[in-house]
């Protein structure tokens, strides 16, 4: 499953949230154990009939088992909200009981090993689990269509069933439909007809075991697109207004299969691969067995692939097919051995396809991700209210990253041998984190249990204070780190192989090969001669923070020369921080002259840290930078020149038409950020343009939120009705109440505003409304809070109901408090600039030729 969608663009449901507790777990949040099994579910056989427009589904549910035990047997199925109308056992029928929830059925006394055919006859509506999108009063034109969601314990809304992760068994659908449609499900295609009645039949057998939640059923009206390769059925199922796109986007499937097979050393090891896109889908994707589901939004145009690619998220649902599928997780709280895993080799595929440097930016944001995250908790942790709270940066972000350090560790023959070893040895089971160790250990004879009890099994991360030092009598360079890390909570004082290194000049640098493990270390290295550029930790193999203060000149080389793109992206940051003549046009060549997007990219947003006329100037000579990623950084960075026309006038243009969509919506922020007339008017005149997954729109109303004009209010409030572009609705709504802070006599009537969307159709916009109540801070919400937390079947609603009213309640007597620090933050930001203006034009009338 995937909750973040694709790198280039983190519009997510986890930023929608908003900041959070400083500790994961919310009050009444408990302990979850993986559910003894009585039997081995071996088969389940559905057989169903849908009906769209009642949003209802029917039919019968077997389950073949044998019993684990001797002894009395009772088989309990979960069954949420179901009609049952009779159970039978074995063909006869049986005595059970069913208190809407769990449905327990009598077997008697067993042997172990003794099996039991147990038929199910059953009718439900499900309000979770199926979803039955259609045509409304909002959106007329929208397809009916019907797809499931179970992940991660929702298919027992619509089918009887043992829904946990610690049972396999294999499966088969027989579907009836609407005649005109297509239905998909789980492995090979066994049979379909037509029948008398105009409906359509589909019979599909997976014969290889899976666990309960990748059952999957998509159904409506599509076209198929085959891309077959190899002997192995690969196609794409999508509107037809879709399929020219849709060839474009999904084009590098059958060769990300082929990369996949390489790293695992395994065969793709089901009867097909096909990827169906549907509407309203609640996550990016999810990966059930050979059908990945996928979000609508995944589709884009050719303007869109200027700087955008489906292939995060298609390669991230792939990857399930080997982590996930055929490797699965015990327990949610062992999650990141389905989910790091997936979210890495999406890292791993840009490495095959776009080479190194890709393969490492994704490390970089992948990186910054969890370091956003709105608290620390170890990734292995099963402590929650639904298993979804857990679905979060450290179990995708966070995870990837310390796969990425288990490389480095390991090497990559180690690596990727103890990876197929893993796959290998652990095929049709449910895994835990010491299978992984256990593979590396016997693959390679490393013992990693140490390395898993610090980056997996704690939480937080190292946080390096780093200086170095030359000593010229002894021809010595010194370097000493400190971990300055609060281990208050759990996290550790860690023990940390790295490399430092050191450069003279261009020649190859020198490097060292050291080990952290202690709260302060000095290390001392002779070399030949002073060097230019000491590196810690060169080549980003570690999962940290660093404060490393260096000077102007020796971050300029780095910028400059630095063989790794999170060293110049590193050193353009503190460039940003230190200012001055030397660093803006130091950061001006990166931008025009660096070899990779992303260090180009925050190079200008560094030269906008700066905030000086000469970092100004500079910007605008960039605006016209080739690639649209970098140049979104320098329209960013032109954001922070408050209160200048001559910014607008610049922007005004690319806010209007780009070749990039992306930077059109970054224009129409930076407008809001510069707080100038005029700019109200420009994001006003652009709000209505549509763009791919409504990016514009989005950076539009972050532009009102930055610009605080009250006449924002009523264009927020529009966007979140019911009928707009579905994707941008969340995001207006969560502006609402960023907005309302800054416009207090508003606050009454956009958190009545907010309150009615608590009820919204769509779960994201129900998150993002109560977020923004937390913004606006006003407890007398709370309890609108508490109804929507009981009310909720999406975990994520439920958490974010709950811990916006837990906030609320205990935040009321700080407010003051924050919105004066906030306005301390914001004047000192100013004098700061006017600081660095100084001394850059000192700077410059000191290098200026005499007269």
């Amino acid at each position: 499953m995937n909750l973040a969608n694709e790198r280039w663009l983190r519009l997510t449901d986890h930023e929608a949230d908003g900041p959070g507790p400083q500790g994961h777990a919310l009050p009444g949040d408990k302990p979850a154990w993986p559910r003894d099994r009585v039997v081995d579910f071996q088969h389940l056989a559905l057989n169903i009939a849908v009906n769209a427009e009642a949003r209802s589904v029917s039919g019968t549910a077997a389950h073949t088992v044998t019993a684990l035990n001797d002894g009395p047997l009772e088989l309990i199925l979960d069954a949420i909200e179901m009609d049952i109308s009779d159970v039978t056992v074995n063909e006869s029928l049986s005595k059970y009981h069913y208190d809407g929830r769990r449905l327990t059925i009598p077997l008697g006394n067993a042997k172990r090993g003794q099996q039991f055919t147990v038929e199910t006859t059953y009718a439900a509506t499900p309000r979770i689990g199926l979803y039955f999108p259609g045509p409304d009063e909002g959106y007329p034109d929208k397809p009916a269509q019907v797809w499931s969601q179970g992940q991660d314990e929702d298919n027992s809304y619509w089918f009887p069933c043992y829904d946990n992760t610690n049972d396999k068994q294999t499966s088969e659908m027989i579907v009836t439909v609407p005649g005109t449609w297509h239905a998909l499900s789980n492995g090979r295609l066994d049979a379909q007809r037509d029948n008398a009645d105009g409906t359509r039949t589909f019979h599909w057998k997976q014969e290889r075991p899976h666990a309960t939640y990748l059952i999957t059923l998509a159904a409506g009206e599509f076209e198929r697109i085959d891309a077959s390769k190899n002997g192995l059925t690969i196609d794409y199922f999508v509107e037809a207004k879709d399929v020219e796109n849709a060839r474009a986007t999904f084009a590098n499937t059958p060769e990300m299969v082929a990369c996949f097979e390489r790293v695992t050393g395994m065969p793709y090891p089901w009867a097909k691969y096909s990827q169906i896109v549907v509407r309203d889908f609640v996550f990016g994707g999810m990966e059930n067995t050979s059908a990945t589901t996928m979000t609508e939004d995944l589709i884009h145009d050719e303007k869109a692939s200027r700087d955008a690619s489906g292939d995060g998220l298609i390669s991230h649902e792939l990857a399930h097919m080997w982590f996930g599928d055929l490797l699965t997780c015990r327990d949610w709280g062992h999650g990141w051995l389905n989910e790091s895993f997936a979210t890495y080799l999406e890292c791993l595929w840009e490495e095959q396809k776009h080479g190194l440097d890709e393969y490492r930016q994704g490390i970089v944001e992948n990186t910054e991700l969890y370091l956003g995250e709105r608290y620390r908790r170890p990734i292995v942790s099963n402590v929650w209210n639904e298993p979804i709270d857990v679905f979060d940066r450290h179990l995708y972000e966070k995870g990837s990253v310390v796969l990425h350090m288990l490389r480095s560790l390991l090497g990559d023959d180690g690596f990727f041998r103890s990876i197929q070893r893993y796959v290998r040895d652990n095929q049709d089971r449910s895994v835990v984190t010491s299978d992984l160790a256990a593979a590396v250990e016997a693959e390679t004879g490393r013992n990693i249990e140490w390395f898993l009890q610090q980056w997996v099994h704690s939480p937080g991360h190292p946080e390096f204070n780093v200086r170095w030092s030359w000593d010229a009598a002894a021809n010595c360079a010194s370097v000493t780190v400190k971990q300055t890390q609060s281990t208050k909570n759990g996290t550790p004082i860690f023990r940390v192989p790295l490399a430092i290194d050191f450069r003279t000049g261009r020649k190859k640098p020198v490097a060292f090969k050291v080990e952290m493990d202690g709260p302060e270390q000095t290390f001392v290295f002779p070399l030949a001669s002073r060097p230019d550029v000491c590196r810690f930790d060169p080549h980003n193999d570690v999962l940290k923070t660093v404060d490393f203060d260096k000077s102007v000149g020796e971050l300029v080389l780095q910028l400059a020369d630095d063989d790794d793109i999170s060293g110049r992206q590193w050193a353009a940051t503190q460039l940003g921080k230190k200012g001055g003549l030397e660093a803006i046009r130091a950061l001006e060549a990166a931008v025009s002259g660096d070899r990779f997007w992303a260090v180009q990219a925050a190079a200008g947003r560094a030269l906008g840290a700066i905030a000086s006329e000469a970092a100004r100037d500079a910007l605008l000579r960039l605006l016209k930078v080739r690639n649209p990623k970098a140049r979104r950084g320098v329209v960013a960075g032109l954001g922070n020149f408050r209160g200048e026309s001559s910014v607008l006038a610049a922007l005004l243009p690319l806010a209007r038409k780009d070749q990039s969509y992306f930077v059109e919506s970054e224009a129409n922020r930076s407008i809001g950020k510069l707080r100038v007339p005029g700019a109200f008017e420009a994001i006003a005149s652009n709000f209505d343009r549509r763009s791919f997954r409504e990016v514009v729109r989005v950076g539009c109303i972050d532009g009102l939120v930055e610009l605080r004009d009250p006449r924002g209010i009523d264009l927020l409030d529009s966007a979140t009705k019911y009928g707009e572009p579905t994707q941008a609705r969340r995001w207006a709504a969560l502006a609402l109440g960023r907005l309302a802070k800054h416009v207090p006599d508003q606050e009454g009537r956009v958190s009545d505003r907010l309150v009615e969307l608590l009820r919204d159709p769509d779960y994201r916009v129900r998150v993002s409304a109560a977020n923004a109540l937390r913004e606006i801070g006003d407890p007398g919400v709370a309890g609108h809070l508490d109804d929507m937390a009981k009310r909720e079947l999406d975990g994520r609603g439920v958490r974010a109901a709950r811990y916006a009213a837990i906030e609320l309640r205990k935040g009321a007597s700080t407010s003051d408090e924050v919105q004066a620090l906030r306005k301390e933050l914001e004047e000192m930001r100013l004098e700061n600039s006017r600081l660095k203006e100084r001394v850059t034009r000192i700077e410059a009338a000191g290098s200026s030729p005499q007269k």
